[in-house]
């Protein structure tokens, strides 16, 4: 059978589904191989989508056309916006979603797009001409032409998963096969390296005496992560919390050497940030207890996650630590927790596109870059994805900056700093994080994406309606002006005040602890009907307006650099004015400009204002050469 498309993608997981649909809304004929069509972005371990940072990136997913923010709405059954103690540049929305039901609404999203075709088969092989990739072929003996090809293999790339030391078995999931031609077929033409992760065993919460646990309920206020269309969210469901104490550790201790990461069986490196439970025990041998938090899989489930307790360790050894936990004296596990072994492809070896330096026309997408989460794996496959149908358009390439995007930050860090461990994303690595808050990702990304034509026409209008609802609201704020006297807290100068005691209301909302529905309540002023999210996101715009500019401002002074290009050929090796860490890392990262020198770890300031001095010496050189070849 021989198949043709504009860009195919391999790979059905977060990234897949993403770059499949970020391709497909470019307008490239686009086709998704998977090997199993109803595991389309499955949630493999924790059935839930945000956190801190990690919710910035699903809204943004969201803004530029994705369907992450779509799928999470029409499968939440409990949202919690965290850090909701802190400033709003840290505010994480997070929803635990039903398992089976987020399956089901990607599918019918990915369904819903012209121009996307779906295949259910394994690509063994991609094909190359020369140094570009020219499509794909199959198990099942199809060949696949396309223009570009994006590979979000996740997991499965010689996938190997362990449940204790002396039971490795080669998988991309539980239950399904890995892919292991296809590794060796990109093998041949990247770097390799290996990493591992896991995921907990899970319990029957009919077993479990919930009643003795502490009960989590989500927060009352709606909210959705989708900004262009409206999903029916389902019913709500609690989590609940307990605690691992001595008899638990007393018995990973006891059975450390069964486990595959300390038994020897595992050699690839996990995250630090999602440790398991053996590594927390070993690790922090003095905490007195690790919180466990129970989450529902789904509505119709009494299956529960148990987070917090990722393990290696063998069957009858998870059965018995589980059984320590308060609340789960007689519980019943009904799947068990593995960890898994897997290739991926340092991304130094990546450009910003995600497209690969050594072959052309062939993108990476999520796992194989070294990152972990759902939330990355979305990013990265709309950059790739986006990126592969720009290229078959023959358009100019979408490359999100640092400033721009919590996506942007990913992009450069995997480029630039390349990883050891599997990337997981924080607020911190984010420069101006008071810039990149979830509640303002349409504004900062919609106009993007809608220039580049990555949103739906149904979309286009969505984001018009809402920045029009937006700059309503903030006229209100700037033209309005209110009583002083009814609302509390220090008043702040005024260039201009037409009568005693009043104020813009966007000076008054600056106060500490005022919000924009008591400046309505206070005044009597008619503020323009709007969705809640819209005022919440103009209300957090005006109030830290000042610090808003002074970040922008900083961000501007950065991106100068971002405008010294650096050549792809430069002799770095021969610049001897610099480190050689620096010129060793250069050489193998080959930056694209001077910003993007600077954060590649080595790179000290000297080296840069010295890299500057050698790229114009070598400019002058070829401008000699070339002058001298021409008089002969």
């Amino acid at each position: 059978m021989k198949l043709s498309c504009d860009v195919v993608v391999v790979g059905g997981g977060h990234a897949g589904v993403e770059a499949a649909a970020a391709a497909a809304r470019s307008g490239v004929r686009t086709l998704l191989i998977t090997p199993d069509l109803g595991r389309v972005a499955q949630m493999s371990c924790n059935p839930a989508i945000g956190g801190v940072a990690k919710g910035v990136v699903a809204r943004e997913v969201d803004a530029l056309g994705g369907i992450m923010g779509r799928a999470t709405d029409a499968a939440r059954i409990q949202f919690r916006m965290l850090n909701r103690s802190k400033g709003p540049a840290v505010w994480g929305p997070r929803a635990q979603c039903d398992r089976a039901l987020y399956v089901l609404a990607v599918r019918r999203l990915l369904e819903e797009l012209p121009g996307l075709e779906l295949l259910q088969d394994m690509v063994s092989d991609v094909v190359v001409d020369g140094r570009r990739a020219v499509g794909v072929r199959t198990r099942s003996g199809a060949e696949v032409e396309a223009r570009a090809v994006v590979i979000t293999a996740g997991t499965f790339l010689r996938g190997r998963i362990h449940v204790g030391a002396d039971t490795g078995v080669g998988a991309g999931r539980a239950g399904e096969a890995p892919s292991v031609e296809l590794a060796e077929g990109l093998g041949s033409l990247l770097e390799v390296a290996r990493f591992k992760t896991g995921t907990p065993p899970r319990v029957d919460g009919r077993t479990v005496r919930l009643e003795e646990l502490q009960r989590q309920d989500g927060d009352e206020t709606p909210f959705r992560f989708a900004a262009y269309a409206a999903e029916a969210v389902p019913e709500q469901r609690p989590c609940w919390i307990t605690w691992a104490g001595e008899d638990l550790k007393r018995v990973v201790r006891e059975n450390l050497g069964r486990s595959a990461l300390y038994g020897g069986s595992i050699s690839g490196k996990g995250p630090r940030y999602c440790p398991s439970i053996e590594d927390k025990i070993v690790r922090f041998p003095d905490a007195p207890r690790h919180q466990v938090i129970l989450e529902p899989e789904g509505l119709h489930t009494t299956e529960l996650y148990v987070n917090g307790l990722s393990t290696s360790l063998p069957a009858d050894v998870q059965m018995a630590f589980l059984r320590t936990l308060p609340g789960l004296e007689d519980v019943h596990m009904t799947r068990v927790g593995y960890a898994i072994e897997y290739d991926y492809f340092p991304p130094h070896q990546l450009r910003h596109t995600l497209e690969t330096r050594v072959v052309a026309g062939l993108f990476l997408a999520g796992q194989v870059n070294g990152t972990t989460g759902y939330e990355e794996a979305a990013g990265q496959g709309v950059v790739a994805g986006i990126n592969a149908a720009l290229q078959v358009k023959g358009e100019e390439p979408f490359v999100l900056e640092r400033d721009q995007a919590y996506i942007g930050v990913l992009v450069d860090d995997l480029v630039s700093r390349g990883v050891d461990e599997p990337y997981r994303l924080f607020t911190s690595r984010a420069e101006f994080r008071l810039l990149l808050r979830q509640d303002n990702a349409p504004r900062r990304l919609g106009p993007l994406a809608r220039d580049r034509g990555m949103l739906t026409a149904d979309q286009e209008r969505a984001l018009t309606r809402r920045l029009a609802a937006e700059e309503r609201v903030l006229v209100w704020f700037r033209e309005t002006w209110l009583p002083t006297r009814a609302v509390a807290g220090p008043a702040e100068p005024s260039d201009a005040t037409p009568e005693p005691g009043s104020a813009p209301a966007a000076e008054l909302l600056r106060r500490p602890g005022v919000r924009a529905e008591d400046l309505v309540k206070a005044g009597g002023a008619t503020m323009p009907e709007v969705p809640e999210d819209v005022l919440a996101a103009v209300e957090v715009e005006v109030k830290y307006e000042g610090y808003v500019m002074r970040e922008r401002e900083r961000a501007m002074r950065v991106r100068k650099h971002a405008n010294i290009k650096l050549a792809n050929d430069l002799p770095y090796l021969g610049f001897v004015t610099l480190s050689f860490e620096a010129r060793e890392k250069l050489q193998r990262i080959r930056p694209e400009t001077l910003a993007q020198a600077g954060r590649i770890p080595g790179v000290s300031p000297a080296d840069l204002q010295n890299l500057i001095l050698e790229v114009r010496r070598w400019r002058a050189q070829l401008s000699s050469d070339g002058a001298t070849a021409a008089g002969g």
